[in-house]
């Protein structure tokens, strides 16, 4: 962070002498002269004035002593906030959240898993929300790239069909639902579930085939109802939502224990289809994302 020997012509100057200075270093008188001597010689200065009865720092040297000691005050100080940041990162799991998948269950969680680390005398973790867009390039991509921006994210998943270079925690099975605008028919419909009856001749919004197991269960069922139009969409984005809120089509949702969109009803539907919701983290993973992935594990 500075120059070493700045310690050395700092000491000299505050004892008046440099076996004094030497003393106080525990460095030889030698070897504290040639630090200074050095300096001066490579830097073009004299920094001393040198004399039977001691030393004396010039004009010159009682400028570069004063800001010298400015400077490695600067320096300690620099390098403190640097390790408190380090051992900060340390203890610090960043977990990706967005409009569409806030991570709820996670949340939901994570008090009993901090507690189940404190009972295990663990090191205590800081959890860190990162809000992510709902865009191609923002939540799911950043599924490729877990350890970068964020460490651990948490969505659904297929087992058959896990395409992100990561592992996977299962957390647990959601049942998918039908979202349901309040411009349609259907939103004030006063059911607990809609039958597959009640879908008839409706335009549905759903992932394209090959997306999902469950989503592919729930598009063979859909194809068996009279007047159903199925409208492929390559990927959960808000904007889709609103699309919807605006036309009044419905839209296959996966609802992991939250809402999704303020103007659309997320309504059960009678069949069994679920899909599994999962805990995304790195195949070679942090200290602290393994002690996070551990905890979680321990109390789902």
């Amino acid at each position: 962070m500075y120059d070493r020997r700045l310690a050395a012509i700092i000491a000299a100057g505050e004892c008046g002498s440099f076996n004094q200075a030497a003393h106080r270093l525990h460095l030889s008188a030698t070897a504290l002269i040639k630090q200074v001597t050095g300096f001066e010689h490579e830097y073009g200065l004299t920094l001393f004035e040198r004399g039977s009865n001691g030393v004396r720092p010039t004009v010159s040297g009682r400028v570069l002593i004063e800001d010298a000691r400015n400077l490695i005050r600067q320096s300690e100080q620099t390098l403190r906030r640097v390790r408190e940041l380090e051992q900060s990162d340390e203890s610090t799991v960043r977990l990706a959240v967005s409009m569409l998948r806030p991570a709820t269950p996670v949340l939901e969680l994570w008090p009993r898993a901090s507690a189940w680390l404190e009972q295990q005398r663990r090191q205590q973790l800081r959890l860190e929300l990162v809000s992510m867009s709902d865009s191609p390039e923002g939540f799911m991509d950043a599924l490729n790239h877990l350890g970068e921006e964020v460490d651990v994210a948490a969505s659904g998943f297929s087992p058959a069909n896990q395409q992100h270079p990561c592992r996977v925690l299962k957390l647990g099975e959601y049942p998918l639902q039908m979202g349901v605008p309040v411009s349609n028919l259907l939103h004030a419909k006063p059911v607990t579930a809609l039958g597959l009856s009640d879908l008839e001749g409706q335009r549905i919004h759903i992932p394209q085939p090959g997306d999902n197991e469950a989503m592919d269960e729930a598009r063979s069922l859909l194809q068996t109802i009279p007047g159903v139009t199925l409208i492929d969409m390559p990927q959960y984005t808000f904007e889709e939502f609103n699309t919807c809120a605006a036309n009044g089509d419905l839209i296959v949702a996966r609802t992991f224990g939250t809402g999704i969109h303020p103007m659309i009803r997320t309504m059960p539907v009678n069949w069994n289809v679920t899909i599994d919701y999962g805990l995304f983290y790195p195949n070679n993973p942090s200290e602290a994302v393994r002690r996070f992935v551990e905890a979680i594990a321990a109390v789902r």
